[in-house]
């Protein structure tokens, strides 16, 4: 019975832990990827100046990054919240964080894919100058449109957990684990 409840303090921490490490990573990579898309920006410059735009549009960033994660935590937690034993548990423990980081690299792919398509469909208008001039309703529209993609991806992220290759049973199958 301890040996339960410490087995269960201890996912649960891990659930934390990978939680804010996955949620820090994300952010960080679509900042990382926004900034290289938007050379001309100086991003925190803007900031500083009190750019209501460039807050908006990373606003909308950040929150459908973590739209998109989120799903993947939770795929996380269902994998590790089963009583399985250890050596079960490490392997669902390796395809969660398998998991996870899939998740991540298709959450920073589809927003730099979003604001791509956005860009060539808004002909005539130069989103980062707008950017730049402090253009709120250009702001929004890409807002929207991260927004928009972050939800529809994380909800196709749902059924991720269904392919067999993110299942544990299987891999623990094939190396007899049990």
């Amino acid at each position: 019975m301890a040996v339960d409840v410490t087995f269960s303090i201890i996912v649960v921490l891990m659930q934390v832990f990978f939680g804010i490490l996955l949620s820090i990573l994300s952010v960080y990579l679509a900042l990382r990827f926004f900034d290289k898309m938007t050379e001309d920006i100086d991003e925190i410059a803007e900031l500083k100046k009190g750019n209501v735009a460039v807050a908006i549009v990373l606003l909308a960033l950040i929150a459908s990054i973590g739209t998109i994660v989120r799903q993947g935590v939770q795929q996380f937690d269902d994998i590790l919240l089963r009583g399985v034993s250890l050596p079960f548990f490490m392997i669902a423990f390796i395809m969660a964080v398998v998991q996870l980081v899939f998740v991540v690299a298709i959450a920073v792919l589809t927003m730099y894919v979003a604001i791509v398509l956005l860009d060539s469909m808004t002909v005539g208008i130069n989103e980062l100058k707008e950017l730049k001039r402090g253009n709120v309703a250009v702001a929004i529209l890409i807002a929207g449109v991260l927004y928009t993609v972050g939800f529809i991806v994380a909800g196709t992220l749902s059924s991720i957990s269904t392919l067999s290759i993110f299942k544990p049973d299987m891999l623990a199958g094939l190396l007899g684990v049990q």
